[in-house]
């Protein structure tokens, strides 16, 4: 293990989601030296995400009063999914929902991180440095680690906020200049195919808390 990994990846986290919170609401963000290569490429995708579309709910909400009982006194929205047939689980905190241009509900979460995310392996025909190799393949992992997140995210927001997500987004800044700002986009059958996952791992979760 790397010591003091791990901090800088948390630290990096919370300024890109702060950042993205002030960027929203109009106010000007300010990134370290060290934090700017994760920062250059966000406002442009923001503005091209968000193009005649509208914000329904962000880390710390706003605009939407109607769900004001879901906000925390740390100003933080805290969303929740509970089967009472099962009695299995959970809270957390997406980064964003929002409307597209297209009327589409997105579900969105913002990542950093030092290499790219992946859709797929990287082939062994591909001519691509080992460095790159490895944080592809890396990347992939990351990616499916995320789309369960989304999927957990999504079923808490159609259980408390009483609307419906068309489609899931994970969106990665790193500081490489040729992957400034990744943007991952699925479809609602695949984030279904990624909710019967989460679900599972859910049940798997309950089941070793029985033993």
């Amino acid at each position: 293990m790397n010591p003091g990994m791990a901090d800088k990846a948390a630290a990096r986290g919370t300024f890109i989601h702060n950042a993205v919170e002030n960027y929203v609401r109009g106010l000007a963000v300010h990134p370290s030296d060290d934090l700017m290569p994760y920062w250059t490429g966000m406002p442009d995708k923001l503005d091209e995400l968000l193009e005649n579309g509208t914000i329904l709910w962000s880390e710390k909400p706003y605009n939407q009063p109607q769900w004001s009982r879901y906000v925390g006194e740390d100003g933080v929205g805290r969303i929740h999914y509970y089967n009472e047939n099962t009695g299995h689980g959970y809270a957390g905190c997406c980064d964003i929902i929002y409307r597209d241009g297209n009327g589409e509900v997105i579900l969105g979460d913002f990542k950093t991180s030092v290499g790219p995310y992946s859709a797929n392996f990287p082939k062994a025909k591909d001519n691509i440095p080992d460095h790159v190799r490895k944080a592809l393949v890396s990347g992939v992992f990351k990616l499916k680690k995320t789309q369960l997140q989304l999927a957990a995210y999504s079923l808490a927001a159609e259980t408390c906020l009483d609307l419906r997500v068309d489609k899931t987004q994970i969106i990665v800044s790193t500081p490489l200049p040729e992957y400034p700002v990744q943007v991952f986009t699925f479809s609602r059958a695949q984030l279904e195919k990624h909710m019967e996952q989460w679900l599972q791992v859910l049940r798997q979760f309950y089941d070793k808390l029985k033993d």
